[in-house]
């Protein structure tokens, strides 16, 4: 009985001392998603990446789909604006969960609001 008393004490000692390997995402690197225009399910694919600096750049296939611009994070809060190398300003803004490694309840817009065009969201591949 008091063999079974120790070895119970011991396994309680180190499986509550364990480390807590929760991972956490940084706002910058690689984002994949999907957006949708105006109240319309997001279903066109995207991304970008997003740069130290405050820098953030869309590569897409063409010179028509490349933009670059900058982002700010404010608490969970990121925000951006950018610009297509042949013209067009959007700007956009999400929630940031550095736990999950997403970007939710995304709204876009044309210029400088970042809302009227539609709705997105994305996830952070690397």
């Amino acid at each position: 009985m008091l063999l079974f008393l120790c070895l119970f004490t011991i396994t309680a000692i180190f499986t509550t001392c364990k480390k807590d390997d929760a991972k956490t995402y940084s706002i910058e690197g690689t984002w994949t998603g999907k957006f949708g225009f105006d109240s319309l399910t997001p279903s066109t694919n995207w991304s970008f990446k997003i740069i130290p600096g405050s820098l953030m750049v869309f590569a897409g296939n063409t010179i028509q789909d490349t933009a670059m611009g900058t982002w700010s994070l404010t608490g969970t809060t990121f925000s951006g604006t950018y610009t297509y190398l042949l013209g067009g300003t959007y700007s956009v803004t999400a929630a940031f969960d550095n736990n999950t490694g997403k970007l939710t309840n995304g709204t876009w817009g044309v210029g400088t609001a970042s809302s009227g065009g539609g709705t997105w969201y994305m996830d952070r591949v690397n």
